[in-house]
């Protein structure tokens, strides 16, 4: 399963994240706690008020709380050993102030955005130079058809630039299969800030928003404290609440659908009086892809598949509205599934 690693240094409020997003707490001494956390999807809410089934099951990602980064021999290595496995990094940076201080002695987002991503970076050149090394050793084979594409990796790499922004051919990718570079991971810049900064813009927050975006990785800010007080508040409380501080929605809402999206998902629905489901599914993922998620049988025995946009359906009302408009589809297993895809499987087995 893909998974989203959360990282920082320490008391940046990754945990406290984690533990918002998942609903589970990361046991003390773990360098690592990984649980399933909700997507939450307004589409979702819409069906569930339309059909009004016994359950609604929203899309999920799996998210890992990774211990923060600290200074001390081996204390790299061992945060390196928990960033490889994920498939992309939410990267919680500080920018609030409190009781407990900072591990550095100060409050500094820009300099903690860099700490990170300079240690990321390091590895990936250590990675490229250890390869390149071995390359230079060897007249044929596989070393010697990667030396040009490692070299092409280390120019870029000295340049500071993430390998995710390295553009390499099919073939150039092929070479490098097998090896895991940490600057090529996806990463979401989650700035954690305080409550009277919310929606506002200090030149501070500019100019890590302008490093974010010449990486291409998205940022927003959201203040983790005042998160945890929404949690703790139902429905109309909450409504209340974040109208009073301008907030159109929980800031780990838009944290959760930006991580998936970040993930290459998206998401189709399955509708009925029993459940409402939304399914995350990889973008560019067929009506068999859709099928098997759901269940190996649905698969193995695909006929057809019934499709309706959200869309339409919204606009619409209701199935029965969208059929006469002619808008439902009758599909074959090859129909590439878009986002937010309303399936019905005929299948037999």
């Amino acid at each position: 399963m893909l998974t989203c690693g959360i990282v920082g240094l320490p008391l940046a409020g990754k945990t406290t994240l984690f533990s918002l997003l998942t609903g589970q707490h990361t046991p003390e001494g773990r360098q690592s706690a990984t649980a399933m956390a909700n997507v939450p999807d307004p589409r979702l809410d819409t069906l569930t008020a339309m059909y009004k089934p016994r359950r609604t099951v929203y899309g999920q990602i799996q998210v890992t709380d990774i211990a923060g980064l600290s200074q001390g021999s081996g204390k790299s290595a061992v945060f390196l050993d928990a960033i490889r496995p994920v498939d992309t990094l939410i990267h919680v940076i500080r920018a609030f102030t409190g009781d407990f201080p900072h591990p550095l002695g100060s409050i500094d987002p820009m300099r903690d955005f860099d700490i990170v991503n300079h240690e990321l970076l390091l590895a990936d050149l250590a990675l490229v130079e250890t390869r390149l090394e071995r390359a230079e050793k060897s007249n044929k084979g596989p070393g010697k058809a990667q030396r040009p594409v490692l070299e092409k990796c280390l120019a870029h790499l000295l340049e500071e630039k993430p390998m995710s922004l390295l553009d390499l051919t099919g073939e150039e990718r092929e070479l490098l299969q097998g090896l895991v570079f940490f600057t090529a991971k996806p990463q979401l810049v989650a700035v954690n800030i305080d409550e009277e900064d919310l929606g506002a813009e200090p030149p501070w927050l500019q100019r890590i928003a302008a490093a974010a975006r010449d990486k291409g990785w998205p940022l927003l800010t959201l203040s983790v404290r005042i998160e945890q007080e929404i949690s703790q508040l139902g429905p109309e409380e909450q409504k209340s609440f974040m109208e009073e501080l301008n907030i159109a929605e929980p800031g780990t809402a838009l944290l959760a659908r930006e991580a998936y999206s970040l993930l290459g998902l998206q998401t189709f629905f399955t509708t009925g009086q029993d459940e409402v489901r939304a399914w995350a599914i990889k973008k560019g993922g067929t009506a068999l892809d859709a099928a098997r998620t759901i269940h190996s049988d649905m698969a193995r025995g695909f006929i057809r598949a019934d499709v309706i946009s959200y869309a339409d359906l919204a606009a619409l009302g209701s199935e029965a509205a969208v059929k006469e408009k002619g808008l439902a589809r009758l599909v074959g297993k090859d129909y590439i599934v878009q986002d937010g895809d309303i399936l019905r499987i005929r299948f037999n087995v």
